[in-house]
């Protein structure tokens, strides 16, 4: 009975404040279980949460700053000054075998626009810190963004919970991964949506293309608002963009292109496991739950690998179906809020930095941009007639523990191996690390993208253009 009147009770709150008090309350939960583990269990919590990695300075030559090497940033910088990115191999440690370039090539220019500049003029630590400050930036936009309008100390609650307590923000810094730079861009790409400007939506999407390719998904939404014109635009936009940049590695063009293709597929195809937040990773849990009961050994990462593919791209083909029969039965902002999740996770291996997209949704959601003060824009939906509990509950929740992970105390802490650290090859050391929520994320969100999809296809929504509102056709 308590616990039915905590949920009737918490259910009662805007979807503003749920996800607001749902950060803060989880953020809170975490640090004291992270505290009990690094006290008396000696656990590396903030490696297990954040990155994954306890110690990240295992490529030669990265500029640290004290102990930390910004490996994502390193390694990109290091293969795109390279004549050949993709056909430059450099040793991994982890793999115990020397690796190429899994990047695209316009996105080796992030790195490459901070970190050339220094080097020619000697001095490589600016470059790393200037890339640093801008990718800050970049991850506290949407926080900036949605606080603007807020009354009271309602600014400094959105700044902690979008901001400062934003574990995929501080996993692209701490990282050093360009997926940060995605936060601006889909702030723009929902505000747009939002506000139906077509042209700002295709240049987003062909900007987002070519931060990481994978979100050319995001034009899928132009379709389904039936924008032909753009939907051209953003996609052969994307292709002509990301073809033109590997004009700048003229060096075996344009055989370049597939090989960079071939290391985006290897990347692709690797194992799983507990820093993976892909919508397959969920299952592939159970199937190795399963199999060590009945085996009593725990399967490799190799495991499941294949169906667990065969799970992350079916998916993607089934929401971007769904997103186009459902049509203009969507808002197209809520389009985006579907498209951004999916482009993230669809891909067999998604590192913790991806989780990035949750914060222009976070946003939006706590901010309406064409709403007054302190409404989200489920609030706008609402007072238009619109409301939905299901999909507004889901997305607060889903994008909540998106920004706010714990971590997990169930089982005996993992000794992870510490690779090549400042010159010396193999493993020099082992620390304690745990698991975290974010094995759940996938699984959550691809149910989040289910109940609103459902929520439409069953009852067709409201589309606002300027300050005329009409419904949806059927």
């Amino acid at each position: 009975m308590l616990m039915r009147r905590l949920v009737a009770g918490a259910a009662s709150h805007s979807e503003r404040t749920i996800l607001l008090s749902t950060v803060l309350l989880a953020s809170a939960v975490s640090a004291v279980v992270g505290y009990v583990l690094m006290q008396y269990f000696a656990v590396d919590v903030p490696s297990s949460i954040i990155s994954g990695i306890p110690e990240d300075c295992y490529i030669g030559g990265a500029v640290s700053i004290g102990r930390h090497c910004f490996t994502d940033h390193a390694t990109a910088s290091l293969v795109g000054m390279q004549p050949n990115p993709f056909d430059y191999q450099y040793f991994l440690p982890q793999l115990d075998r020397p690796a190429t370039g899994n990047y695209p090539a316009a996105a080796y220019i992030p790195h490459l626009v901070f970190e050339l500049p220094a080097r020619w003029l000697g001095v490589p630590a600016v470059g790393l810190v200037g890339y640093l400050i801008a990718l800050t930036i970049a991850v506290m936009s949407a926080a900036i963004w949605a606080a603007r309008t807020a009354r009271g100390l309602d600014w400094a609650v959105i700044i902690v919970a979008l901001g400062a307590a934003a574990i995929p923000a501080w996993a692209a810094v701490d990282t050093g991964n360009s997926a940060g730079f995605l936060v601006p861009i889909g702030l723009v790409f929902l505000v747009a949506l939002r506000r139906q400007r077509w042209a700002l939506v295709a240049v987003m999407v062909i900007l987002a293309t070519l931060v990481k390719p994978q979100f050319v998904v995001l034009g899928v939404v132009l379709l389904a608002a039936r924008q032909w014109k753009w939907s051209g635009i953003a996609f052969g936009g994307a292709a002509a963009a990301s073809i033109a940049a590997f004009a700048l590695w003229p060096r075996d063009f344009p055989r370049t292109i597939v090989q960079s293709i071939d290391g985006l597929i290897g990347y692709g195809n690797q194992g799983g496991g507990p820093q993976n937040a892909s919508f397959g990773t969920f299952f592939q849990l159970i199937a190795v739950s399963v199999k060590f009961f009945h085996t009593g050994v725990v399967p490799d990462d190799r495991y499941f690998s294949g169906v667990r593919s065969l799970i992350a791209y079916g998916t993607l083909v089934v929401i971007v179906a769904a997103v186009l029969v459902v049509g203009r039965r969507i808002p197209p902002v809520m389009a985006g809020v579907v498209l951004l999740p999916t482009a993230a996770l669809f891909p067999p291996a998604v590192n913790i930095y991806y989780l990035v997209f949750v914060l222009p949704i976070a946003a939006i959601v706590v901010r309406d941009p064409d709403g007054p003060p302190g409404s989200g824009i489920f609030d706008q939906f609402a007072a238009g007639g619109d409301r939905r509990r299901a999909p507004g509950i889901c997305v607060s929740l889903a994008v909540a523990f998106s920004i706010a992970h714990l971590p997990l105390a169930i089982s005996r802490p993992a000794e992870f191996p510490i690779y090549a650290q400042f010159g010396a090859r193999g493993i020099t050391g082992y620390t304690p690390m745990v698991g975290t929520t974010m094995v759940f994320m996938g699984f959550w969100w691809l149910v989040t993208c289910i109940v609103i999809l459902a929520s439409y296809a069953r009852r067709a929504g409201q589309v606002t253009a300027g300050a005329e509102t009409f419904d949806s056709p059927p």
